[in-house]
C-alpha cells in the first residue's frame, strides 16, 4: 500500500515542514510559559490539576505529589487520573481508590502507557509530572513533523498541520494530561507508516492511538475492510462469489497486520472489564445523547448571555460562538467523508482513504450526539473534534475532491474554527491569574447567606505583621507576577460586630492600590473574617494580592469593607493610618 512511493519531498517541502515545527515550538512553550506562570502558580508540575478531594495514590505521595486543589466540591481536572494511572499501568496498587471512574480511565491507558515507557527508557522507576509532560510535548512534536511532511507528500502545504498542533484540543489536552491529543498524534505517525508501505510498523502507532481513545480502533478495522471490499470487488467480474473472497483475503497480504489493533484493544477491554467487574460504558455518564440536544441547549443559552455552566455574558457568546465553530467543523467532515464513499468516486480512491473518509463520517455523526458531560464547556467537545482538523485537510490534499472552492471553504472553516476557539481559551484560561488565594482569604469557609444592614459608623484598627512577597519559579519571574501577602490584626473599634457572609452588608477585610491622586487602580481580593468579630475583639487576617506591575507609583489601602456600602477607609480616613506600603516603579 505505498501511495506515496516515489513521491519525495521538494526542498521548499522540507523548508515549510521546518517552519511548521519551529512556529509550533514558539507558539507552545509561550503559552504554556504564560498558562504555567499563571494558572500553575509557576510550577509545572501542577499540570495535572490534581485535586485533595480524590486524594493522592501512597506510592505517589511518598514522592512529594501534592494536589494544587483544596476544598470541598473541588474536583481538578482528569488529567491528575491519567498520571496517577502512568505509575500503576494495570491498577494493582491503590490508584483506582483516587480515580473517579475507574474502569472508564482505565479504558484509556495509552498515555499512561507511552509515559511509563518513555520514564523506563530513560531510566526513571517512576513517572513525574513534569517527566509526563515533556514526553507528551515530545510526543506532539513528533506527530507535527510527521504529519506535516505527510500532507507534503499528497500535494498539500506542510503548514496545515498547524491547524492540528496549535488547535484548542491539541494545546489543552498536552497542557493539562489528557488522552485525546494523544490518540490524535499516535494516529498520525501510524498513517505516516501505513502510507509509507511500511504497514507492519504502522501497527504499534494505531494500537497505542486505539489504546488512548478506543473508538480509533475503527481506523485500522475499516482500512482492512475497505482494501478486502475493493480487492473484492475487482474480482467479481471474473470469478464466482467464493473464489474471489478467498483471492480478495488472500491478497490482503500485510494489510492482514491492521488486525492486531483492534486485537489489542479487545483484549484491554476483556481485562478493565474483568478487573474492575464493570463496563467502561457503564461509567461514562452523560456523554452521549440525543443528536445535537445537549448542543442546542448550551448553543442557545450562550446566544442568551446566559450560558447553562454559568458563564459571564461575554463567556456566554465566546460559548455560542465556539459551539456554532464546531457544528460547521462536523458538517464539513461529514460531506467530506461522504463524498470519498460515492460509488462513482471508488475506483479513483484508494481504499485506506476511503476508510479515513468512513471513519470521519462516523465520527461525525458520533459527536454529534455528544451529552451534557461533553458539550458544557469547549474544552469538551473540542477536544475531541480537534482529530478532524488534520484528517480534513489530509483528506482533501490526497483524494480526488478536485472542487478547489469547497476544499478552500472547508481550510477556511478549520482556520476560523481554529482562532475563534484560541482566542476564547486564551482569554479564559491562559492570560487570567488562576489566583487561589483561598488559603489566605478563607472565602471557601463562607456559608452563611445572612444580610446586615449599613453600619453608619466605620471604625477598626490595623496592625501589620508581616509583609512577604514572592517571586516564584522563574517561569512566574518571565511570564508571571509575583504574590504578595499581608498578615495584621485587625481589632473591631466600632459598636457593631464584623461577620463575613454571602449576604449584603457582611464584612471582609481587603484593599485598595491606590495611584498618586488617591484613584483607585486595583480593586482587591476580599479576605473573609474569623467570626463573627465583635466589638473589641481582634483576629489575624492575611491579604493576599498579586504584585502590581505598570509604570506609575501605586500605594496599598488596607481596609475592612461593608459590602454592599462603603469601605471604612472612605467613611474614616483613620483606619488606614500607621501602615505605609508604596511601590515606585
Amino acid at each position: 500500500m505505498k501511495l506515496t512511493e516515489g513521491h519525495t519531498l521538494s526542498p521548499a517541502q522540507r523548508r515549510w515542514s521546518m517552519v511548521a515545527m519551529l512556529v509550533f515550538l514558539v507558539y507552545t512553550l509561550l503559552s504554556f510559559g504564560v498558562y504555567c506562570a499563571r494558572t500553575l502558580k509557576g510550577d509545572p508540575a501542577n499540570h495535572i490539576l490534581a485535586a485533595e478531594m480524590f486524594g493522592t495514590p501512597e506510592a505517589l505521595k511518598a514522592r512529594g505529589i501534592k494536589p494544587m486543589y483544596a476544598g470541598a466540591g473541588v474536583t481538578g481536572w482528569d488529567g491528575q487520573f491519567y498520571y496517577y494511572m502512568s505509575n500503576d499501568i494495570l491498577a494493582r496498587k491503590d490508584t483506582p481508590a483516587h480515580i473517579d471512574s475507574p474502569s472508564y480511565r482505565y479504558q484509556r491507558i495509552g498515555l499512561s502507557l507511552y509515559a511509563k515507557t518513555m520514564a523506563t527508557l530513560t531510566g526513571r522507576d517512576w513517572v513525574s509530572p513534569q517527566s509526563l509532560l515533556v514526553s507528551y510535548f515530545l510526543l506532539i512534536c513528533a506527530a507535527t513533523w510527521v504529519g506535516g511532511r505527510l500532507l507534503a507528500r499528497f500535494g498539500g502545504n506542510p503548514m496545515l498541520i498547524l491547524l492540528w498542533s496549535l488547535s484548542i484540543g491539541t494545546q489543552v489536552t498536552l497542557f493539562n494530561a489528557l488522552p485525546d491529543a494523544c490518540a490524535d498524534a499516535f494516529l498520525i505517525l501510524a498513517l505516516a507508516a501505513l502510507f509509507s508501505g511500511r504497514t507492519v510498523l504502522s501497527v504499534i502507532p494505531f494500537a497505542m492511538s486505539a489504546l488512548s481513545r478506543e473508538v480509533y480502533a475503527v481506523f485500522p478495522a475499516l482500512i482492512l475492510l475497505f482494501t478486502l471490499v475493493d480487492g473484492l470487488r475487482a474480482r467479481l467480474g471474473a470469478e464466482g462469489a467464493g473464489a474471489a473472497l478467498a483471492g480478495a483475503l488472500r491478497g490482503l497480504g500485510r494489510t492482514w497486520w491492521l488486525l492486531v489493533p483492534c486485537i489489542v484493544i479487545v483484549a484491554w477491554q476483556v481485562y478493565v472489564i474483568s478487573h474492575f467487574g464493570v463496563r467502561p460504558s457503564d461509567q461514562a455518564v452523560g456523554i452521549l445523547g440525543a443528536p445535537f440536544a445537549s448542543w442546542y441547549r448550551y448553543f442557545i443559552s450562550g446566544a442568551q448571555g446566559a450560558h447553562l455552566l454559568g458563564a459571564s455574558p461575554r463567556g456566554s457568546y465566546g460559548e455560542a460562538l465556539s459551539l456554532a465553530m464546531f457544528a460547521l467543523v462536523l458538517a464539513a467532515a461529514f460531506l467530506t467523508g461522504a463524498r470519498l464513499l460515492r460509488l462513482r468516486a471508488l475506483p479513483a480512491v484508494p481504499p485506506a482513504l476511503r476508510g479515513i473518509g468512513a471513519a470521519v463520517a462516523l465520527f461525525a455523526m458520533l459527536y454529534a450526539c455528544f451529552g451534557d458531560t461533553v458539550m458544557m464547556h469547549y474544552t469538551g467537545y473540542f477536544k475531541a473534534a480537534t482529530v478532524f482538523f488534520f484528517l480534513l485537510p489530509l483528506l482533501l490534499c490526497a483524494a480526488p475532491l478536485r472542487r478547489a472552492a469547497l476544499a478552500a471553504q472547508a481550510r477556511l472553516l478549520l482556520v476560523l474554527a481554529l482562532a475563534a476557539t484560541s482566542v476564547l481559551n486564551i482569554g479564559t484560561r491562559i492570560m487570567p491569574y488562576q489566583t487561589n488565594g483561598d488559603r489566605y482569604t478563607r472565602m471557601s469557609t463562607v456559608t452563611e447567606t445572612g444580610a446586615y444592614a449599613c453600619f453608619g459608623e466605620y471604625s477598626a484598627r490595623i496592625k501589620v505583621n508581616a509583609v512577604t512577597v514572592d517571586e516564584g519559579s522563574w517561569i512566574t519571574r518571565l511570564f508571571g507576577r509575583a504574590t504578595m501577602v499581608v498578615n495584621l490584626d485587625l481589632t473591631n473599634t466600632s459598636a457593631h460586630p464584623f461577620v463575613s457572609t454571602r449576604g449584603a452588608g457582611s464584612v471582609f477585610m481587603g484593599y485598595h492600590w491606590v495611584d498618586d491622586k488617591n484613584q483607585v487602580v486595583i480593586d482587591g481580593e476580599r479576605s473573609a473574617i474569623p467570626g463573627p468579630l465583635l466589638p473589641g475583639q481582634t483576629a489575624n487576617v492575611n491579604v493576599y494580592s498579586l504584585y502590581p506591575t505598570g509604570g506609575e507609583p501605586v500605594s496599598l489601602k488596607l481596609s475592612p469593607v461593608q459590602e454592599g456600602c462603603t469601605w471604612f477607609y472612605l467613611s474614616n480616613p483613620a483606619v488606614t493610618e500607621g501602615f505605609s506600603y508604596r511601590i515606585a516603579h
